[in-house]
């Protein structure tokens, strides 16, 4: 599968940096990784996360109910105090990207349309998107501005981490999956992060196959 990011959105961000990590897994314990993954609190600066990320979604013509992934969940901790488990792997990124601030998602490799993903801007008249947990709604990319995953011409993920697609989405049968890692901070901090997440799933299921890599400025495309 190749992996690439537009050249004119590192122009305008070069701070940004896309940690990937593939695995393949068997016999997923669920209920030991439930265990690991109860939040406390983040290491880092969840004000300075939230003011870079809301400034990135402000450029993009995001609407104030269009959140950061990481940002919608420090607010349901605070509204709540927890999170509803979802599934194994999502519950597993959700607490790493809680822990170190930076907005995560993932793919269940089967669903995906085409072996290329691409971090790109929104193409007008494009292909219109179906938002997770709206099944068979359809919503049109207007303005290109707007920074999405797209795999092949099918756009997977809208304003760069807010909202994944409905087709694509892990859930509890998922076996095979790709994990994004977005963050505008360091390279010392997405390496630990992109470890811890490793770490927990190594813990808690058969890890068959496992490639890790990072895009940035330096690097805007690799092969997984």
């Amino acid at each position: 599968m190749k992996i690439s990011i537009e050249n004119k959105i590192l122009e305008t961000y070069p701070q940004y940096k896309m940690g990937l990590v593939k695995m393949s897994v068997a016999s997923k314990n669920w209920e030991k990784l439930q265990l690991l993954v109860k939040y406390e609190k983040s290491i880092v600066d969840e004000k300075l996360v939230e003011k870079q990320w809301l400034e990135v979604f402000s450029d993009m013509h995001a609407s104030e109910r269009r959140l950061p992934s990481v940002v919608a969940l420090w607010s349901i901790i605070d509204r709540f105090g927890e999170l509803r488990p979802i599934n194994y792997f999502v519950d597993a990124y959700n607490y790493v990207s809680m822990k170190h601030g930076i907005p995560m998602g993932g793919y269940d490799i089967q669903k995906l349309p085409y072996q290329e993903l691409t971090l790109q801007h929104a193409v007008q008249g494009g292909k219109k998107f179906e938002p997770m947990g709206l099944s068979g709604q359809l919503e049109k990319l207007k303005d290109t501005a707007e920074i999405c995953y797209y795999c092949g011409d099918v756009p997977v993920c809208r304003y760069w981490n807010h909202k994944d697609s409905e087709m694509t989405k892990i859930d509890e049968n998922t076996s095979e999956v790709l994990i994004m890692f977005d963050t505008l901070g360091g390279l010392a901090e997405l390496k630990k992060a992109m470890n811890e997440f490793v770490e927990i799933i190594k813990v808690t299921s058969n890890v068959i196959e496992l490639k890790m890599e990072i895009l940035s400025k330096e690097k805007l495309n690799c092969e997984m």
